[in-house]
């Protein structure tokens, strides 16, 4: 005999995970990406590091585990996409006020990845002030201004939150007045977009591919199409093809706009098997749909390959659709364990960082510039506690990153279960 289901109560999803319900797989993969960034960006610059923690350089055929590192933050960028837009299309929000959000956290994303690009440029000089004071007390504003209030927050506290909020603002825009920088000429000169920064460049590949999930979509084939599209923009870039398009940074945009967005594109087609419309599907149906899309990226990248090579740095087609594959692989993997297993428990000390990849990225740039003020204050260096085996790089090296990586984990789980989340 059937049972009914009582008024307002929706069935359970087929893989027994609730509807609407957080993939368990998701805070970790992005956990797990954002910490190994973290822990080669530490390494960037040392003596002594093996090649497969570098960069590979712009005219090698070769593709590093560091490569796959920015490739594997974009993927779950376009995991999250339908997820999170698909809850407001069910609430009732029109297509229009979804892309007016979308292009603000791209303005957010844009705006914070122009300020990081730019430190390199700041003149002390000319702004007044010493660099590390003026980049501490940016970030320090960037996170109060960004911090979630949580929902059951007492007015009293939204009220001093709402003030530490304006207060930083206005901070914020005293900064950027005062931000001076010294171009290659040696002229002085204000924020410049230059490259746009890792924050930027995401920010650009989720604004295509937002507008594209939202508008044209909610279909496989069609996100499949515009994959497929993108990649040829691709080569066509690489060929000088679109080189009658000119402006908004030349071939190097243009190249990584389409490099980056065929990276998030692949995640936002494996973000669609976990929307209500496809709530039914048995885990053994994802994973033949991950593992065919996974192979297939990854084997038409190598298929590429001869055509212009495999390099992160001149984001190249076959560079974008082998690390989108690896990626998707990377991504099945942790969905069968801990979301068809159930097997979540070794992967706990990810989740604080997955859910607050934001405040984790800023963190080392946070502490170096606290350490740089402490040391100019006292005359001790301080970032030696920290930092003893910096200049020896190799093994002693490499140790010495592993714990500043944990030390940033650290942080961010505390600073997490202290409610301090950042969300743009």
């Amino acid at each position: 005999m059937a049972i009914e289901q009582p008024a307002g109560v929706r069935p359970p999803i087929a893989d027994g995970r609730p509807p609407g319900s957080r993939l368990a797989c998701l805070d970790a993969f992005r956990g797990f990406d954002i910490l190994v960034m973290i822990f080669v960006n530490y390494l960037a610059g040392m003596a002594g590091i093996p090649f497969l923690l570098r960069h590979a350089a712009a005219d090698m055929d070769a593709c590093t585990l560091t490569d796959v590192v920015f490739p594997g933050f974009l993927f779950i960028v376009g995991v999250a996409i339908p997820l999170s837009l698909i809850k407001r299309i069910q609430a009732g929000d029109p297509p229009l006020r979804l892309a007016g959000r979308i292009a603000v956290r791209s303005a957010a994303l844009l705006f914070l990845g122009v300020i990081m690009v730019n430190r390199e440029y700041f003149s002390e000089a000319a702004a007044g002030m010493s660099r590390d004071l003026w980049y501490f007390l940016a970030f320090a504003a960037v996170v109060i201004i960004w911090k979630i209030t949580p929902s059951a927050a007492s007015p009293g506290r939204r009220r001093a939150e709402r003030a530490a909020k304006a207060a930083a603002g206005f901070v914020l825009l005293l900064l950027l007045i005062l931000f001076r920088g010294t171009a290659a000429s040696g002229a002085v000169v204000w924020l410049r977009p230059s490259w746009w920064g890792i924050l930027g460049m995401i920010g650009w590949a989720y604004l295509l591919s937002s507008l594209a999930y939202l508008f044209i979509g909610r279909s496989r084939t069609a996100l499949l199409g515009l994959l497929g599209l993108l990649t040829a923009a691709c080569i066509g870039n690489s060929c000088g093809l679109l080189d009658f398009l000119g402006g908004g940074g030349g071939t190097a945009f243009r190249g990584q706009l389409a490099c980056h967005s065929v990276i998030v594109l692949a995640g936002v087609l494996f973000g669609t098997l976990f929307t209500a419309k496809d709530q039914a599907l048995s885990h053994a149906r994802r994973a033949v749909f991950m593992l065919s899309l996974g192979l297939g990226l990854y084997a038409s990248g190598l298929l590429l390959r001869p055509l212009h090579g495999l390099s992160k740095i001149r984001a190249t087609e076959s560079y974008a659709l082998v690390t989108a594959g690896i990626c998707a692989l990377l991504f099945m993997g942790f969905y069968l364990v801990m979301d068809a297993l159930k097997l979540r428990r070794w992967a706990a000390f990810l989740q604080p960082i997955g859910r607050n990849p934001l405040l984790a990225y800023l963190l080392p740039d946070i502490i170096g510039a606290f350490l740089a003020l402490a040391s100019a204050a006292t005359g001790f260096e301080a970032d030696r506690l920290l930092w003893p085996f910096r200049g020896l790089g190799g093994g002693a090296g490499m140790l010495n990153a592993l714990v500043m990586t944990g030390l940033v984990l650290l942080l961010t789980s505390g600073l997490t279960r202290a409610k301090v989340i950042l969300k743009l």
